[in-house]
């Protein structure tokens, strides 16, 4: 079956974009982790909580050095990634990527690699050598897709206590290019 080509539109979100951000976020945890988490651990995660996360993190005042794209497939945003500095130390030179997250029907059609490579291409413009992102251990689906996209794990593992639970995940890292 072919489809009309729509073109995907990547540009950074705005408050405006919270509701549908947020959404698409929820769905996506649904889609990605059941299985993975607990569904009591996925119930307590509510669309107002994702809105006020969201609304926080497109806050300038709140994260200043934060970026927050959106990936547009027909006029609607289908994907978001947000990215920045490493936050858990002051190690110059090294980004992370905080969030991606695709809108389950639109998973495997591009739209994470266009908002990842997007992410790599801004960190690279302000000045970062590398980056590294968290993803659950236990989400074969989204290792295989960043070691597809050249990123590896490096062994570290930490437990993430969210609402009462112990998640386990695991840090991927890539080393950026020079063009020199």
């Amino acid at each position: 079956m072919t489809t009309a080509h729509i073109e995907v539109v990547i540009r950074e979100a705005a408050a405006p974009d919270v509701e549908a951000i947020a959404g698409l976020h929820l769905a996506s945890w649904w889609a990605a982790y059941r299985g993975i988490v607990p569904d009591e651990f996925l119930v307590r995660i509510t669309l107002e909580s994702r809105v006020e996360r969201w609304r926080r993190a497109l806050s300038p005042s709140e994260a200043p050095l934060i970026e927050t794209t959106v990936a547009l497939h027909g006029g609607t945003i289908k994907g978001v990634c947000s990215f920045g500095p490493l936050r858990e130390s002051v190690a110059p030179g090294i980004g992370e990527v905080y969030a991606l997250h695709v809108e389950p029907d639109s998973r495997r059609r591009g739209l994470g690699k266009l908002l990842l490579d997007d992410a790599v291409r801004r960190l690279k413009a302000r000045g970062f050598g590398a980056a590294v992102l968290w993803v659950l251990r236990d989400n074969a689906n989204a290792r295989r897709f960043y070691e597809a996209r050249g990123w590896s794990a490096n062994g570290e593992e930490r437990i993430e206590e969210r609402n009462g639970y112990a998640i386990p995940e695991t840090r991927y890292a890539i080393t950026f290019l020079s063009s020199r």
